[in-house]
């Protein structure tokens, strides 16, 4: 897929494949790099998971950006369309469900 189509997506489409992948892929550095940037500006670095343990923690920052935004971007919404883009882009994305 590319750029022109996901753009063709809602935030929290793109947000669902995009997490959902990178869930999958337990890419714990996409959810640091990605919350860094969101309105409530998570103290990510002082989380540091066991990696035997990383899809837990990745639910746990899940839940903590959640409520710490109300799942809403802000101003930050274009900056976390084009990481969603680019990220699905790079690393497959079928539309893995959340």
């Amino acid at each position: 897929m590319n750029a022109t189509d996901l753009d063709g997506y809602t935030t929290p489409e793109l947000q669902k494949r995009a997490f959902a992948l990178a869930r999958d892929r337990h890419d714990w550095r996409f959810f640091i790099d990605l919350f860094r940037h969101t309105p409530t500006a998570l103290e990510a670095e002082d989380i540091d998971p066991d990696v035997s343990e990383i899809g837990v923690a990745i639910d746990d920052l899940l839940s903590i950006w959640h409520e710490g935004t109300k799942g809403e971007w802000g101003g930050a919404e274009p900056l976390a369309r084009a990481a969603f883009i680019d990220y699905i882009q790079r690393h497959g994305g079928d539309g893995a469900e959340d």
